[in-house]
């Protein structure tokens, strides 16, 4: 079972981060976003915990993922600030881990309620969106001709970091599971597979792209720890699994109802 719940993290992030990476090279970074803010690794991570464990201990996990959630925030602007500036791969990277780490052990040092996780990423998402309203677009260059293996060579890499991940989360324990499966497993693939390919600009485009779309992951969190406090584990997954696509599709819906007005 532990050996089917890595594959089954493992491959279902690959086949998004893929996806995502094929969507960057053609479209705009904001389709991009879409694609790597649903929960493709934290979504499996919580399926399978709930196999393993009782209402109580999700809901108490899921609402240390939600206040945890805010670590992605400070973590994407590191990247984006670092990568727009024409920083490398490895210093940017770096600033996105470095900060990731940073707001997690200020996260972990305080008792979080319902209220105070939701308000915390309330105001944390809407400053970040609107400091770096300008950031939201950059120039995509011309794909580069792809070779036999560059897809199976971007899914191995998924794969690698994914596994990682998961095996080192494993070991910490389950005071921390929450704050563990967070981990941008995702946004780390994204960065190894694109950051040369397209540039840091577009990369850290549709990072910031994807911080409106995280508004939608928010409330995934949200949805599972509330049903999980009232004892609807299976119930609060499915719903938490449909907001993030509820949300992304509500967003694209309002921007091509808006793009004829705009033009």
């Amino acid at each position: 079972m532990s050996f089917l719940a890595l594959i089954l993290k493992a491959l279902t992030t690959a086949v998004i981060v893929v996806a995502a990476s094929l969507v960057a090279e053609r479209t705009r970074p904001f389709l991009a976003a879409m694609v790597l803010s649903l929960p493709v690794s934290t979504g499996p991570a919580y399926v399978l915990l709930a196999l393993d464990h009782d209402a109580p201990f999700i809901a108490e996990a899921s609402l240390a993922s939600l206040a945890g959630n805010v670590a992605i925030v400070p973590a994407a602007l590191a990247y984006a600030a670092l990568a727009r500036r024409g920083s490398g791969l490895i210093l940017s990277y770096a600033g996105l881990i470095a900060a990731w780490i940073a707001a997690m052990l200020v996260v972990r040092a305080f008792a979080w309620t319902t209220t105070s996780a939701v308000a915390i990423n309330l105001v944390v998402f809407a400053a970040a969106i609107a400091a770096t309203w300008g950031w939201r677009t950059a120039a995509t260059p011309p794909p580069a001709r792809r070779r036999w293996f560059d897809i199976p060579l971007r899914a191995a890499i998924v794969v690698a970091v994914v596994v990682s991940v998961i095996l080192v989360s494993e070991s910490v324990g389950p005071s921390i599971t929450g704050y563990a499966a967070l981990f941008p497993a995702s946004y780390s693939s994204f960065i190894l597979l694109m950051h040369r390919r397209l540039g840091g600009a577009v990369v850290a485009a549709a990072f910031i792209n994807g911080l409106i779309m995280l508004v939608g992951f928010t409330a995934f969190l949200l949805a599972i720890h509330l049903f999980a406090r009232a004892g609807y584990v299976w119930t609060g997954i499915l719903v938490g699994l449909a907001l993030p696509i509820l949300w992304s599709a509500a967003l694209l819906a309002f921007i091509r109802f808006r793009r004829p007005s705009r033009a």
